[in-house]
């Protein structure tokens, strides 16, 4: 329990990584945006989707592997070579081991901020806030439930190191194919309102909702694994996409004085 593991116990903590399993309880809407943003975010490896669908998603979660946290995220839907799935433009998760592992091990795009989730009877309100900016709220109502139900899917992330230098990447981007399936035990349907909110160092207001669609409430167990992943090449055509939805930006903190003179003079 130390500084340094013994063999058995990197084993123990291996084997925990390897299969990530969850508990969630959360609300996702799905809607539309339009094509044109949907291409301008996607990295080079992927292709739109045959509509321009998106999801907001509000949850709490407990884990098997790091924790409890809160969590907030938007999906695109996508596709990558043959194979159609999701993309995370966005996600906020509360605790720094979640945000750990989300992105150096699986190369989700992880934010540290704080999520609620409300629900009352049928009627449920949840918002996720980083920053002091509310920058998801969804209110719903829902039906009655019509689980249990089981879903598979594959989402796709790019896990990707800035070099040590502060110029470019380390190695190569990593495409990572996370196979989820959700085994709820509560399942209802219903419509909603969403709300997105920016900031400069989270723009999710640039995001257009040309329409709202179904809401969905979920109770259950979620597990994501990895079955493959791929090596991309041309590391440096992913850059604007790394620093620009992995990151903050680099620019927007508070620099000391004697440095903005630095700036100002360069």
């Amino acid at each position: 329990m130390g500084f340094v593991k013994t063999a058995e116990e990197v084993k123990e903590i291996q084997k925990l990584l390897a299969d990530g399993r969850f508990t969630t309880e959360g609300v996702t809407v799905e809607f539309e945006t339009t094509p044109e943003f949907v291409r301008s975010v996607l990295a080079p490896c992927f292709e739109p989707a045959e509509t321009p669908t998106a999801y907001a998603n509000i949850s709490r979660w407990q884990s098997a592997m790091c924790g409890e946290f809160e969590c907030a995220i938007v999906f695109l839907r996508c596709r990558y070579k043959e194979h159609e799935g999701t993309t995370m433009l966005w996600i906020l998760v509360s605790g720094d081991m979640p945000v750990t592992i989300g992105r150096e091990m699986w190369g989700e795009p992880k934010k540290t901020g704080n999520a609620q989730v409300y629900m009352d009877g049928h009627e449920f309100y949840g918002f996720a806030e980083r920053n002091g900016t509310r920058l998801i709220e969804i209110s719903a109502e829902f039906g009655e439930n019509i689980g249990p139900v089981t879903f598979e899917s594959l989402d796709f992330e790019l896990k990707a190191t800035p070099h040590v230098s502060g110029y470019g990447l380390q190695d190569d981007v990593i495409l990572t194919c996370m196979q989820n399936r959700e085994d709820y035990r509560v399942r209802r349907e219903g419509q909603a309102t969403l709300k997105l909110a920016g900031t400069p160092w989270d723009p999710l207001d640039t995001i257009p909702v040309v329409s709202v669609g179904k809401a969905y409430y979920s109770q259950g167990d979620s597990s994501w694994i990895v079955p493959w992943f791929d090596r991309l090449p041309d590391p440096d055509a992913y850059l604007p996409f790394i620093y620009g939805q992995k990151y903050d930006d680099f620019r927007l903190f508070p620099v000391a004085p004697r440095y903005r003179k630095g700036q100002n003079n360069g």
